[in-house]
């Protein structure tokens, strides 16, 4: 095992954040709700991030408290970095595993064995084959996310071009149900649920 220094573990945590846990599938979900609703200032990116960041850590909180029981030592040990990685990592695994559709670890595997040498690390297939999981399962929830909101705007675009408003953005006219519509629907609590429940 390759000692990480702790200098190079602390650059390692945020990008293990942003690829190895539920961060990345909140943080596109919620990005294309943005897209789909037509509210760029009013949903600012800060919030994106802060929401994505919050849930993730609610989602990872089970395999953060068996990593936490896993390890010794205390966080001022020197040893706890290396320690962190060969206890912790085997429960990452198994979450990523767990959590990765087969047939996407399968293609990545194929796709990177020919770049990887014999006793190269598995970590790196490994947070790849379920990132391209988790944003496969984004983009076909963002598929039934946004499909209700693009009705609404064809529909105000075929009323407006029918009384004659056809120059008047659609968009402009459409936000207002569009926004109805999220909050009679329970918008956020069902995002939240849906997130929740794709790790349960």
């Amino acid at each position: 095992m390759l000692a990480l220094g702790p200098l190079l573990f602390a650059a390692l945590l945020p990008l293990l954040a942003v690829t190895a846990t539920a961060f990345a599938k909140v943080a596109v979900l919620l990005g294309l709700l943005r897209g789909g609703l037509g509210l760029p200032s009013a949903l600012p990116a800060p919030v994106i991030w802060g929401f994505a960041a919050v849930l993730a850590a609610a989602v990872m909180a089970p395999v953060g408290a068996q990593i936490d029981a896993a390890v010794t030592v205390g966080i001022e040990d020197p040893r706890w970095p290396v320690e962190l990685v060969e206890r912790g990592w085997p429960i990452l695994d198994g979450f990523l595993v767990a959590h990765t559709d087969p047939e996407d670890a399968a293609a990545v595997d194929e796709a990177l064995r020919p770049l990887a040498a014999d006793d190269a690390p598995r970590a790196p297939a490994r947070i790849v084959a379920f990132l391209v999981s988790e944003l496969g399962t984004a983009f076909r929830l963002g598929v039934l996310l946004l499909a209700p909101f693009l009705v609404i705007d064809l529909l105000c675009a075929q009323v407006l071009a029918a009384v004659g408003f056809g120059r008047l953005p659609p968009n402009a006219v459409a936000l207002p149900f569009k926004l109805l519509l999220f909050v009679v629907a329970d918008g956020w609590l069902l995002l939240v649920r849906g997130v929740a429940g794709s790790y349960g």
